[in-house]
């Protein structure tokens, strides 16, 4: 595959305008993959757009799912998700001849082009190379297509009971077209856990400003309106206000205040020497069977620090059951309950794709459309499998549900 002479008759110009904001927006999430598994991820994103394409301009056919195709390449073999048609007229235009080793160069190309994603200039040059036998109009449908999706996901309907919730605010900033300036804004991401053990990214907003009650009242009201209404437990940080707004539309949800960062609050609050012997006290109260013996232990241990640290010290104690709300489940299942660890792991491919583009994100779209490619690769992979504790552990998570909300999980 010759991959200078590609487009003989589509401009790279039009082509950086068009597909900048869709397809290419995804590619900078998959910086964070191995080469073989980047090249892969992006066949698959081109291939399946390909096909929405090709539909749409064949309105008798239909999608019929997909076919394993190995691709033998300098890395191995890749195994492609290939995307099919009813009629079997469909075939990806990325894809070799039949039986023809992938082009190395062409490998080559789609992983050097990664660092080049966040600029105009960076897309014309790597879309110069892809071949995309389409016309302006079509390919500005196809740019449509692929936002549509994220939103018809973002609005899908929710389960009315989860186990857990994970919410946190990714803080940022990103170009406002209609004002012509970069502003600072949060995402607000909520992941969840379902009483299969399943886990999934259930909202994404997009707020521009600071982060404020207000702003998580309007998070959980948009996922009440989709339809989850009883979340056992909800891990957040210690935001100013996060506790009033879990409390006025998740009355009867356990609220767990991130114990890690209690952890590293400890150390900014009181001097290093007590600092050290808190964590060392910390490490032990963990072992506690159950809530009543930690919270006793916890706040005789805060108390020969009242007079060292008032003002910290009264505080914690104030707000002793939700940094240990975590001890009234079963020390067996504890690990998943009293963390934040698992959507700021999802914010941390944020902050790379948000360094690669120069400090601050290009668009709204742009954003929203990594969090959504992000949570794909999550759910193909490490998301695919339930998670095998909860699993184990789900008949004493169901009664603890129970005793909560008076019935049994509806998880349907």
């Amino acid at each position: 595959m010759d991959k200078h002479n590609l487009l003989s008759k589509l401009e790279s110009e039009y082509l950086a305008e068009l597909i900048s904001d869709d397809i290419a927006s995804k590619l900078p999430e998959l910086i964070s993959m191995s080469e073989k598994a980047r090249a892969k991820a992006i066949m698959e994103i081109l291939m399946k757009a390909e096909r929405s394409l090709h539909l749409e301009n064949s309105p008798f056919d239909k999608g019929n799912g997909y076919v394993k195709r190995k691709l033998n390449t300098s890395m191995g073999q890749i195994e492609l998700n290939v995307p099919r048609d009813r009629d079997g007229d469909f075939r990806p235009s990325i894809l070799p001849p039949k039986y023809q080793r992938f082009d190395d160069s062409y490998l080559n190309l789609i992983n050097a082009s990664l660092n080049n994603f966040y600029s105009q200039s960076g897309i014309k040059n790597y879309l110069s190379h892809l071949n995309l036998p389409y016309s302006k109009e079509q390919l500005e449908r196809l740019s449509e297509k692929a936002y549509e999706e994220y939103q018809l996901w973002n609005k899908r309907e929710l389960p009315k009971d989860v186990l857990s919730l994970f919410i946190d605010g990714y803080h940022t900033e990103i170009y406002e077209e209609k004002e012509n300036k970069v502003v600072e804004a949060v995402v607000y991401l909520v992941i969840g856990i379902d009483f299969d053990g399943n886990k999934d990214l259930y909202s994404i907003e997009f707020i521009t400003g600071n982060e404020n009650k207000e702003s998580w009242l309007r998070v959980f009201n948009n996922l009440i309106n989709r339809g989850l209404k009883r979340p056992l437990v909800i891990i957040s940080d210690d935001f100013p206000g996060i506790d009033e707004a879990v409390k006025t539309l998740f009355p009867k949800a356990y609220h767990q205040l991130c114990w890690t960062h209690f952890r590293r609050n400890v150390r900014k609050n009181i001097g290093k020497k007590d600092a050290n012997e808190f964590s060392q006290f910390l490490d032990k109260l963990k072992l506690e069977k159950d809530f009543n013996s930690a919270k006793n232990k916890f706040i005789d241990f805060t108390d020969k620090f009242k007079e060292k640290y008032p003002s910290y010290i009264s505080y914690i104690q104030q707000k002793h059951e939700l940094f240990l709300c975590f001890f009234r489940f079963d020390y067996n299942v504890r690990k998943h309950f009293y963390t934040t660890n698992i959507v700021e792991s999802f914010n941390n491919i944020l902050g790379i794709i948000e360094r690669n583009s120069g400090g601050f994100f290009r668009s709204k779209k742009m954003l929203e459309l990594n969090c959504y490619i992000k949570r794909n690769q999550l759910k193909n992979k490490k998301w695919k499998i339930p998670a095998p504790n909860i699993r184990a552990n789900i008949y004493y998570l169901i009664q603890m549900f129970a005793s909560v909300y008076g019935e049994l999980p509806n998880n349907g």
